[in-house]
C-alpha cells in the first residue's frame, strides 16, 4: 500500500467556496427565469399577488435544483469527499432535505394564495398541479421517515426505499417542471433543464458504474475472529492500487452463507505503510451493535468486497502541530489506532497524547499493542479509563482539563467515538478555551 495524498485546507477551501459559488450561481440564475421568460400566469396578476406567485415560482426552482443536488451528495463521490468528507456530504444531504421540504411547502403556499383556496386546481386537467401536490406529500412523509428512521426501521431496510425513492423525485419532478410551467416551452429554459438532467443522469450512472465495479471485485477475507465478547477483528487482502491515509474508512460488504450482502461503513484499522501485523491486508474491527453485525462471527464468510477510501479525518488532512491529542471513546479508537500505527513507521512522529476511555477492563482489547506503540514512539502519552468499573468515571471536563493543563498553544485534537460523547467532549474543550478550528471529528452515523 501507499500512502494516500490528501488535499491540504487551503485547497479544500478554495474547492469549497468553488463548489458552493457554483451552486449559488445556478439557483441565481433559475431565479430569472420568472421574470425573464413569464409565464401566462404571471400576465394577469398584478401588485401582492403577483409578487406572491413570482416568489413561489423562485421557491419552487430553487427546491428543484437543491433536489438534483441531493443525488450528487449521496453518490459518494472522491471529488466531493477529498474537498469535504463524506460524513459531511452526507449531514449536508440531510439539510438539503429539510430545506427542499421548507422550499417546496413555500412554494405550494405562495402558487396558492393569489388563487384562493376555492380555486385549487383538481382534476385531469391540472394533472401537472396534481403531481406537484403529490410530490410535496410524499416529500413529507420521505423526509419525515429519513428524519425519524432509527425509532422505524433498521438502516438497511430504510435505505432499500430511499434511494430509489429520491430518483423517483427528480424524475417526478422534471415531469411537472416541464408541464405546470409554459416558461420552460421556451428555448433557454427547457434546454436549461435537459442538460441539468442529462449531467446529474451522466454523473450518476459513471458513480454507479464505479460503485458496480468496486463490489464486483471479491477480496479474499484472510482472517476472522472475535477477540472479545463485542470485538469482531476482520482481514481482507488489499485491492490492487489501493492506498488510504490513516484514519479514513470504507464500504465493506461480506458475502457468505446467511450474510445480507449490504455495504457498511468500517474505519480502516491498518497503516498505509503497514505495522498492522498482516502485510497485504486491510484490517477491520468490528462492533456487535446491530442485527447485521449481531452474530458476523459466527457465519461462513468466504469473501469481501471494498469502496473506498473516505473520509479527511486525519492528522495527514491537517498542518503539522506540536502535540496531538487522540480522545477516543470504545470503538472509536480505529482511526486513531491507524494514525498511530502509520506514526510508528515515520522517522519524526509528532508527539501524541492518547485518551482513551471503555466501559470494562475487558473492553480493552489493544492493550499489548498499546504497549508496543509506546515502545515505538518516544512520545506518545497514553491515559486509560473505565467508565462502569468500580471507583470509575466517564471522561468529564475536570479530567480533560487536569491533562490538557500543559499542553502547547499549537495543539491538534482528534475525537472518535459515540456521538454523545465525541459532542459532550467538543464542548468541554471548548469550555477549556481550545479553539474550534483545532478540533476534529467525524459525524458518522447512519
Amino acid at each position: 500500500m501507499k500512502l494516500l495524498q490528501l488535499n491540504s485546507p487551503a485547497k479544500r477551501r478554495a474547492y469549497n467556496v468553488c463548489v458552493f459559488a457554483g451552486l449559488l450561481t445556478l439557483m441565481a440564475l433559475t431565479a430569472t427565469i420568472p421574470f425573464i421568460w413569464e409565464s401566462q400566469s404571471l400576465w394577469y396578476k398584478f401588485g401582492v399577488d403577483r409578487t406572491l406567485l413570482q416568489a413561489g415560482k423562485i421557491a419552487g426552482l430553487v427546491a428543484a435544483i437543491l433536489l438534483f443536488f441531493q443525488i450528487i451528495l449521496a453518490l459518494k463521490l472522491k471529488f466531493l469527499d477529498h474537498i469535504f468528507g463524506l460524513d459531511r456530504l452526507y449531514h449536508l444531504h440531510k439539510l438539503g432535505g429539510l430545506a427542499i421540504l421548507t422550499l417546496a411547502t413555500l412554494h405550494a403556499s405562495l402558487v396558492i394564495i393569489p388563487e384562493g383556496i376555492k380555486n385549487i386546481p383538481i382534476g385531469w386537467k391540472f394533472w401537472p398541479e396534481m403531481l406537484g401536490g403529490t410530490i410535496l406529500l410524499f416529500l413529507i412523509i420521505f423526509v419525515g421517515t429519513a428524519l425519524f428512521r432509527r425509532r422505524l426501521m433498521p438502516y438497511h431496510l430504510w435505505r432499500v426505499v430511499h434511494r430509489p425513492m429520491g430518483y423517483l423525485f427528480i424524475v417526478a419532478l422534471s415531469v411537472h417542471i416541464f408541464n405546470v410551467s409554459d416558461s420552460f416551452a421556451k428555448t433557454v429554459p427547457n434546454n436549461a433543464l435537459w442538460t441539468l438532467v442529462g449531467v446529474i443522469s451522466f454523473i450518476a450512472i459513471l458513480a454507479k458504474i464505479r460503485s458496480f465495479n468496486a463490489f464486483r471485485s471479491r477480496l479474499a477475507i484472510n482472517r476472522c475472529c472475535r477477540i472479545n465478547d463485542d470485538i469482531l477483528s476482520l482481514s481482507v487482502t488489499t485491492p490492487p492500487s489501493f492506498t488510504h491515509a490513516p484514519g479514513q474508512f470504507a464500504f465493506l460488504t461480506l458475502y457468505g452463507k446467511d450474510i445480507t450482502s449490504e455495504a457498511h461503513p468500517f474505519t480502516i484499522a491498518s497503516a498505509p505503510d503497514g505495522n498492522s501485523g498482516e502485510e497485504g491486508t486491510l484490517q477491520f474491527f468490528i462492533k456487535r451493535c446491530g442485527d447485521w453485525t449481531e452474530d458476523i462471527a459466527m457465519k461462513e464468510l468466504i469473501e469481501a468486497s471494498i469502496q473506498g477510501p473516505f473520509g479527511l479525518f486525519s492528522y495527514k488532512a491537517q498542518p503539522s502541530a506540536d502535540l496531538l491529542v487522540f480522545v477516543a471513546g470504545g470503538i472509536g479508537i480505529t482511526p486513531l489506532l491507524s494514525m498511530l500505527r502509520q506514526m510508528s513507521t515515520e522517522e519524526n512522529p509528532p508527539e501524541v497524547m492518547l485518551i482513551w476511555s471503555v466501559s470494562w477492563k475487558k473492553d480493552m482489547f489493544l492493550k499489548d499493542e498499546l504497549e508496543l506503540l509506546q515502545d515505538q514512539l518516544p512520545h506518545l502519552t497514553i491515559h486509560l479509563f473505565y467508565s462502569r468499573e468500580k471507583g470509575g468515571r466517564r471522561l468529564d471536563q475536570e479530567q480533560l482539563g487536569h491533562y490538557l493543563q500543559s499542553v502547547p498553544d499549537k495543539t491538534h485534537f482528534y475525537i472518535c467515538g459515540p456521538e454523545i460523547m465525541m459532542m459532550q467532549t467538543r464542548k468541554n474543550l471548548r469550555s477549556l478555551g481550545f479553539a474550534a478550528k483545532t478540533i476534529f471529528w467525524e459525524r458518522f452515523a447512519l
